[in-house]
């Protein structure tokens, strides 16, 4: 439906909604001519002058054309549609205008009719435009980084000093700081307040389940540090390697940080005493099985012991030497280890625990202290590997059978070395200097000699080989047949003596050998021969007490005893029978004893002398 208006006239007077206020109204005259139309404005003034549309979507005067609405569906309601001409707008002149999202209403100069806003459709021209202002904003930042790649390069060749953010033990500061101001500091404050701290170690004692803490001070274990090393690492720092390797660490300075690490010299062997200290804190060897008689519950009592604690002594004694040269605080902590003890062995507990009773002693060095007697044990090897069983239990009881010692400490102090068991004279020529010589060398090396009961005497390993730096000297020996002088003639006086003497103790006579010739210092068949490495004389103490061989020499005579502790009362007495054959004298000792009103007589040796 269309209305009759003016041409010429403002939009009031033509009834024109506000949408238009500015505009002229356009006629059915002046749609004939669509191509002759001018937009005009009004002036401050109110005249109206020409004016070329604008599109308020942004767009350019000059590439800008109005557009008509696609009809609508209802035709009758489009052609009813008013047509509007589109505000006059003055484009801003800066580059970063941007359109209003809202559109003003569009002029369609066919239709006459003003058509309501409709979304704007993308322009042609607006990418380019961003496109050249991206450029323009890559071209600053291009130039901005060029400057800054020069003045950090012109910055890292420069700079004569230590470079922002080194530092060392890692919180002294050294940035900004020549070489030698830098040597100064570490070597006064920085050395001063960094040997005031202390390495902390933590260990755990794995058996017990206790975590242990420990101290190694710098001051103790470190004496110096190297100043001058320290202090030429930090000024190199960003000044070697090529260029992208200076800019990358001075950089890393900068903004990461870097740290110098201290070298202190160490005073010798303190870090190995520091740790052995807490080794013997710390670590400690497995209680291994152990075991005892209960003898009046009549019980092997068997404890299984307990683990120990180990740890490598070697590698922390290494780590604390470097941490230490390093200054390096960090928290160390000691790997640790049980150390198993060793399972109980039921054979070995048997062959310790399985003894005979032994009556008291006495020390044999000062020949005065009585020792304990000791109760015979019986235990079977089987019964203890049935109790033990996996040995998981800490402890053991197995019944044992005990034999009383007879002679107990208190008796044998009453009785020790009361008696004369035995006593011997012979008689040497004193005129003869060096069978005196060797005579007296013999005899003191046996005096004062004690066996307990059960041990056994060895003349050999008593008196010893018979050499010249032991003062023996030559005198007439038996040798091949023949007298002849020889090195220690004599000792065998003392030998024989002491032979005697043992027989008149009754003590039990393990070796003897007689001479080759009968000699004339002792009965016949009561020598006894001695050679260093062939021939020697032995006996065993075989009474319940301590004896003692006691010599004395001089004069031309010599006179052994045995001295213990006698139990009953005997006579003894010797007889012998000799005959002759072959070039020998045959001889048979017989030994009678008289004890309690009876006799005994049994064959004590035979001897086979060479007649001369």
């Amino acid at each position: 439906m269309k209305e009759n208006k003016k041409s010429g006239i403002t939009p009031a007077d033509n009834g024109a909604e506000e949408k238009t206020k500015g505009f002229p109204v356009v006629t059915e005259e002046d749609q004939a001519n669509a191509a002759a139309f001018e937009m005009k404005k009004k002036t401050t003034d109110g005249s109206w002058v020409a004016a070329a549309p604008v599109a308020v979507s942004g767009d350019s005067a000059e590439q800008a054309e109005p557009k008509t609405r696609e009809p609508l569906e209802d035709t009758e309601q489009a052609e009813d549609s008013a047509a509007a001409e589109p505000e006059t707008v003055v484009e801003p002149e800066t580059e970063d205008f941007e359109p209003e999202e809202k559109q003003a209403p569009k002029y369609n100069p066919q239709e006459a009719t003003v058509l309501e806003a409709e979304e704007p459709e993308e322009e042609e021209d607006q990418p380019v435009r961003k496109h050249s202002r991206g450029k323009r904003i890559a071209a600053v930042i291009a130039g901005v980084a060029v400057v800054a790649v020069v003045a950090m390069s012109v910055y890292v060749y420069t700079y004569s000093k230590i470079f922002p953010g080194v530092k060392i033990a890692d919180e002294y500061k050294l940035s900004g700081m020549t070489q030698s101001e830098a040597q100064a500091y570490i070597a006064g404050e920085v050395q001063n307040s960094v040997f005031d701290n202390s390495i902390i170690l933590t260990g755990k004692d794995v058996v017990r389940d206790e975590e242990k803490t420990y101290e190694i001070k710098l001051a103790d274990v470190a004496q110096s540090v190297d100043s001058e090393a320290s202090a030429e690492q930090a000024y190199r720092m960003g000044r070697e390697g090529g260029y992208f390797q200076r800019m990358s660490t001075v950089l890393g300075c900068i903004f990461g940080g870097r740290n110098i690490s201290m070298n202190a010299a160490l005073k010798d062997g303190a870090v190995e005493q520091e740790v052995a200290e807490i080794a013997a804190d710390l670590a400690y060897d497995p209680i291994q099985v152990s075991w005892e008689v209960d003898k009046e519950t009549k019980q092997l009592n068997i404890d299984t012991g307990t683990q120990g604690v180990g740890f490598d002594t070697e590698q922390v004694t290494a780590d604390m030497t470097a941490q230490a040269q390093n200054v390096n605080l960090e928290e160390y902590t000691i790997e640790t280890y049980a150390v198993d003890q060793e399972k109980p062995d039921a054979a070995a507990i048997a062959e310790d625990v399985n003894t005979e009773p032994k009556n008291a002693t006495v020390d044999k060095e000062d020949g005065k202290t009585v020792i304990e007697a000791v109760d015979g044990v019986k235990v079977e090897e089987q019964a203890i590997a049935s109790a033990l069983g996996d040995a998981s239990e800490q402890s053991y009881q197995v019944p044992v059978e005990l034999t009383e010692a007879t002679i107990r400490k208190a008796d044998l102090e009453k009785v020790l070395f009361r008696d004369t068991l035995g006593t011997a004279t012979t008689y040497y020529n004193g005129g003869l200097a060096g069978r005196t010589t060797n005579v007296r060398l013999a005899a003191n090396s046996i005096d004062e000699t004690i066996l307990n009961p059960g041990e056994e005497f060895s003349y050999n390993n008593v008196v010893g080989e018979r050499t010249y730096d032991r003062g023996y000297r030559s005198a007439t020996i038996f040798s091949n047949g023949q007298e002849v002088d020889g090195l220690g003639g004599g000792v065998c006086q003392v030998s024989s003596t002491t032979y005697m003497a043992v027989l008149r103790a009754d003590l039990n006579v393990t070796e003897r050998s007689c001479h080759q010739f009968q000699v004339s210092y002792t009965p016949v068949s009561q020598d006894a021969a001695v050679y260093w490495g062939s021939k020697d004389f032995r006996f065993v103490n075989n009474t319940d007490y301590p004896v003692k061989v006691v010599s004395s020499v001089g004069g031309g005579s010599l006179t052994v005893s045995i001295i213990g502790t006698k139990t009953e009362d005997k006579e003894i007495s010797f007889s012998s029978k000799t005959y002759y054959s072959g070039g020998y004298k045959h001889a048979t000792l017989y030994k009678t004893v008289t004890k309690n009103g009876e006799t005994t007589t049994t064959k004590e040796n035979t001897s086979s002398y060479l007649l001369k």
